[in-house]
């Protein structure tokens, strides 16, 4: 009986597979640049990336940026829930004013 248990545990770690990955993956960088426009939901920030015409919803810790100016910014992919809508959610590392030609509402168009 003692025999029979062994080797039912012996097969059992023989059959499964044991993975072990490397150092967890760093998320891939995001970086844009635009004017920094209102989302549809309330508090929300969306800039519409100039090179790209990619849009992005930012959340932004700290200072943030008015609505109306040109930014450039760098974030990795927001995870988790969000009760903005709109665009690519971006949890901004850092941004800095860019001079853009912004007005409220509208966006410079993507370069080609």
């Amino acid at each position: 009986m003692r025999l029979l248990a062994v080797a039912a545990i012996a097969g059992t770690l023989g059959s499964s597979t044991i993975v072990f990955g490397g150092p967890p993956e760093k998320p891939q960088q995001i970086r844009g640049e635009g004017c920094v426009e209102p989302g549809v939901e309330t508090r929300c920030l969306v800039v519409k990336d100039v090179p790209s015409g990619a849009l992005f919803n930012l959340f932004v810790k700290g200072v943030q940026p008015e609505i109306g100016s040109g930014i450039v910014f760098v974030g990795v992919p927001h995870h988790g829930m969000t009760t903005c809508l709109q665009g690519t959610a971006v949890d901004v590392q850092s941004w800095a004013h860019k001079d853009l030609k912004c007005t409220q509402g509208t966006a410079p168009k993507p370069r080609k």
